[in-house]
């Protein structure tokens, strides 16, 4: 201690070079660990780039220019494939701007204006509801309106019905014989069944079984993919010619609405089935022949019945009478009764990242 006393400020400089060797030595051992750290980057990097130089095709300037051509193109087919399923026309902006009833008594009475103007409409272009149709499916509500949860999809379920339906009456069948539709789900049932379908279980169940408003349609012919595009069902049962059929499948290929034609069942309308709820005096002569051709038939002959008076006889009928007589076709055209399945479809937008995840890196 008494050196230290005695030469002071070589004791001061003793320290100071002291703590610079310290310091040297800690900035020598943190760039050596940073070289290190440095060259271990430097052989990854040679790893990927060798990696790199295996791909095929190589990523060269022009691949990477051509690469983002084609992603130019699909996303514009992607924009041009989401409008088309939007729709267009009075049809699509109807349903986009319609407002969602807030309570059961404004969704019950939205329907009722929806069945009473359908059955007017029907009436001017002479096609017959039948009973069994008179709700144009959504009988469940003929005397209340839907639960709170289920008022916005069976309100977008009436939109699209309304549309369907008007189409159907528009191509004039000769009966609306039934109209069926699937089972709303509510937010929480759709939030169920995807988590059931994204753990790869069944979905749960439908509660209740087919009944006069609803059906299940076959998942096989159906276009739903979970997480990407969801459907709604609808069925129509109705009796006429062909030409109704056409014209209704044309009204839908012109894809004002995103509609689906899934399947077309036709088979002979009965008798029974052409003449039902139908009051005879209702009937016009051309409409009798028509459901007459229900049940088509050729007549040659008609014996006479026993003891009836013969009819007197008549002169010869002239050139144009026998002409007249012989264009008159034998067999009529028969009803035919048709069963149509759609399919209004939507792309199910993208879940929302969670608020935790981690962002994107910049141009990544």
């Amino acid at each position: 201690m008494s050196w230290y006393r005695k030469n002071p400020l070589f004791a001061i400089g003793l320290t100071i070079c002291t703590l610079l060797a310290l310091g040297e030595l800690a900035l020598i051992y943190e760039r050596w660990a940073a070289s290190r750290a440095a060259a271990k980057r430097l052989e990854q990097r040679q790893v990927e780039l060798a990696g790199m130089a295996q791909l095929l095709p190589p990523p060269t300037r022009e691949v990477a220019t051509a690469i983002e051509a084609d992603l130019a193109k699909a996303q514009a087919s992607l924009a041009s494939m989401q409008g088309e399923l939007k729709g267009r026309g009075p049809a699509a902006e109807r349903i986009r701007s319609a407002k969602v009833p807030t309570a059961r008594t404004d969704a019950y009475f939205d329907l009722a204006t929806f069945v009473e103007r359908t059955r007017e409409q029907a009436k001017k272009l002479d096609v017959n509801i039948r009973p069994e149709a008179a709700r144009l499916g959504f009988a469940a509500y003929a005397n209340e309106g839907p639960v709170q949860d289920h008022i916005e999809p069976v309100f977008r379920q009436r939109l699209i019905a309304h549309y369907l339906v008007e189409a159907l009456i528009e191509a004039r069948p000769r009966a609306l014989l039934l109209v069926k539709r699937e089972r709303t789900l509510s937010k929480a049932d759709r939030e169920a069944r995807a988590a059931a379908l994204a753990n790869g279980e069944p979905p749960p169940e439908n509660s209740g079984e087919d009944g006069p408003d609803y059906f299940t349609i076959d998942p096989r012919v159906s276009a739903r993919v979970s997480g990407y595009i969801d459907t709604s069902a609808f069925r129509f049962v109705f009796i006429g010619q062909t030409a109704a059929l056409r014209t209704f499948l044309n009204k839908l290929a012109s894809f004002e609405l995103p509609v689906l034609v899934r399947e077309v069942e036709v088979e002979v309308a009965t008798l029974e089935e052409a003449t039902a709820q139908t009051p005879a005096e209702e009937v016009s002569p051309a409409d009798a022949a028509a459901l007459a051709a229900a049940a088509p038939s050729v007549i040659l002959s008609v014996p006479e019945a026993a003891g009836a008076a013969k009819p007197a006889p008549k002169a010869a009928p002239s050139t144009r009478e026998s002409r007249a007589a012989a264009a008159i076709p034998i067999v009529s055209k028969p009803l035919s009764k048709f069963t149509v399945t759609v399919e209004f479809v939507e792309l199910v937008p993208p879940a929302a990242a969670p608020a935790d995840a981690p962002a994107a890196p910049p141009g990544s």
